[in-house]
């Protein structure tokens, strides 16, 4: 009696090697079939992230400029390294731009492609923000800036991220898809 026992609690204490193998495959087969949506989830949300970074780095300008009361830019550059970088400037009383105090230096990511149609100031292009927190060198057809993924690549998914700027100072963020 007690070997009838012993042996049906031994076949039924645990899984079998093609039970713990059919599952393996369809975890797999799973984990395949999802990588793509993943991995276009994640680059949408790297878009999202880059794009909202800048525009709250210049609002933090704007409000640096109100609350200082001296006027502040924020200058897009395209660095050596060939990626496109910008910082926050403040004006001083001899007419000359400095980098402002604690403001760091950012970059926008190499895997955009990257469009920005500000007022330029030689190679650079510059956003300047007044004392009241206005876009003092607003330009009606140069007002924005655009990040596009070339790894978001599903057909009709949005995948250019839009920045624009208006004269009052305010800054508007959109998604659309690329042209």
């Amino acid at each position: 009696m007690k070997a009838t026992f012993l042996s049906r609690s031994r076949t039924a204490a645990g899984f079998t090697l093609i039970e713990v193998l059919i599952v393996l495959g369809i975890m797999g087969i799973f984990m395949l079939v999802s990588y793509p949506s993943i991995m276009n989830t994640m680059a949408a949300r790297n878009l999202d992230n880059s794009t909202r970074e800048i525009q709250t780095f210049m609002q933090q300008t704007k409000l640096r400029a109100v609350d200082t009361k001296i006027i502040h830019r924020v200058r897009f550059y395209l660095a050596d390294e060939g990626y496109w970088a910008y910082e926050m400037e403040r004006l001083q009383m001899d007419g000359t731009w400095v980098r402002a105090d604690g403001a760091p230096r950012k970059v926008i990511p190499n895997g955009f492609n990257v469009t920005i149609s500000l007022p330029p100031s030689g190679a650079d292009h510059i956003v300047i923000f007044s004392p009241v927190g206005a876009f003092v060198n607003f330009v009606a057809n140069q007002n924005s800036i655009v990040l596009q993924s070339p790894k978001v690549d599903r057909p009709g998914q949005m995948d250019e991220r839009v920045l624009s700027l208006f004269m009052g100072g305010s800054i508007h963020y959109a998604k659309r898809k690329s042209t």
